[in-house]
């Protein structure tokens, strides 16, 4: 199936809402509580969204194919202060029908031209830790695993961890 990967638009604030929910319910249902998933609405993150892509130092990236969009990614300037990273993939969801397709890989390197057009030389990623699915993905493009933090989603406990790119080069595709 063709696809491409392009900048996000106000007009797309709705559909990258819709696959943000929607992956969610899908990658998280053995790690988050059912009625958190289940409270999760596209409406609301719509606003978010909206907010978002208004937002000049965060850049946005949606994959599309021919159903419309199947997956986001966005980044920008490292927001929690962490040591040695100026840029951060803050987010990459890709529908569970539409993965293994080249989505995930297409959209990180949009990212980090993004993170390049801003000046930010280097980038970390925050991911849960059992997301093993996830944690792969980051360590076949040659994340190094930085530490780990507790992080509260809901009412769960959690545990997430980093990986980073010293620098943006040392990305493998």
């Amino acid at each position: 199936m063709v696809s491409l990967v392009r900048s996000a638009e106000a007009a797309d604030a709705a559909a990258i809402a819709r696959v943000h929910v929607d992956t969610w319910r899908s990658a998280y249902r053995s790690l988050l509580p059912s009625d958190f998933l289940a409270s999760l609405d596209a409406s609301q993150y719509e606003g978010r969204w909206k907010r978002t892509l208004a937002n000049p130092t965060e850049r946005v990236y949606v994959a599309e194919d021919a159903r419309g969009v199947v997956g986001f990614a966005s980044g920008g300037p490292e927001r929690a202060g962490e040591d040695g990273f100026a840029g951060e993939l803050y987010a990459i969801y890709v529908l569970h029908d539409a993965q293994q397709g080249g989505h995930g890989r297409r959209l990180v390197q949009a990212v980090v031209g993004g993170l390049r057009d801003l000046r930010l030389p280097d980038m970390i990623v925050w991911v849960l830790r059992d997301n093993s699915r996830a944690r792969k993905f980051y360590e076949r493009l040659g994340g190094q695993y930085v530490r780990e933090q507790p992080i509260t989603i809901g009412s769960a406990l959690l545990h997430e961890v980093s990986y980073g790119w010293r620098s943006l080069n040392d990305l493998r595709y």
